[in-house]
């Protein structure tokens, strides 16, 4: 019988919601069965006990998760230490600073929460501001004032994007996720 894997997320801006489905493809491929759920739509989470792994990915705003994977994390911290648990984030800090978006937003989580993840890492988001899609009602009238003149300057300055050397072959992160994505498959393989 396949393994069930249950992929929780929160996305601030859609690039947590194709990465994780990036993800979910990717361990189907393993042959693993995967559930995949939005924590800010969802109304009915399944429950972590029917899965023998899970992983819980978030989008970062202002140095934050998003609410609902911070309380499903805080809902569920006892029964994850018996799951293969693997978490993600996508930052913008990420495309700039890999190590330091790991550190900042997932090693600093998992200390904070007491929790431990065997697998974790982070992806880069939107990789410039291009790429955002200003229509998305989740970006706010200040959010979206913000984005229009960054990308303003930044196209009046003519200044490249820093780009973390993880990325500079990958900007989206596409190898990053696949690769990730088995590892994680293997870790649930082995139980």
């Amino acid at each position: 019988m396949a393994k069930t894997i249950l992929i929780a997320y929160g996305s601030r801006y859609g690039c947590t919601e194709e990465v994780s489905k990036e993800i979910g493809k990717a361990l189907e491929k393993e042959g693993l069965n995967v559930s995949l759920v939005n924590l800010e739509l969802s109304k009915n989470v399944p429950d972590i006990k029917n899965f023998d792994g899970v992983l819980v990915g978030s989008g970062i705003k202002i140095g934050k998760w998003t609410k609902e994977t911070d309380n499903f994390l805080k809902k569920n911290k006892d029964s994850l230490k018996s799951k293969i648990l693997g978490l993600y984030t996508c930052s913008g800090l990420a495309m700039e600073d890999a190590d330091k978006a790991k550190k900042t937003y997932i090693e600093d989580k998992m200390e904070k929460l007491g929790i431990d993840a065997q697998l974790f890492d982070v992806f880069p988001g939107k990789s410039i501001l291009s790429d955002f899609d200003l229509s998305n009602p989740k970006i706010g009238f200040i959010e979206r004032k913000i984005i229009e003149q960054a990308a303003k300057a930044q196209a009046k300055d003519n200044k490249p994007i820093i780009i973390d050397e993880k990325w500079k072959d990958d900007p989206k992160g596409s190898r990053a996720i696949r690769t990730f994505a088995s590892k994680f498959a293997e870790l649930v393989g082995s139980k």
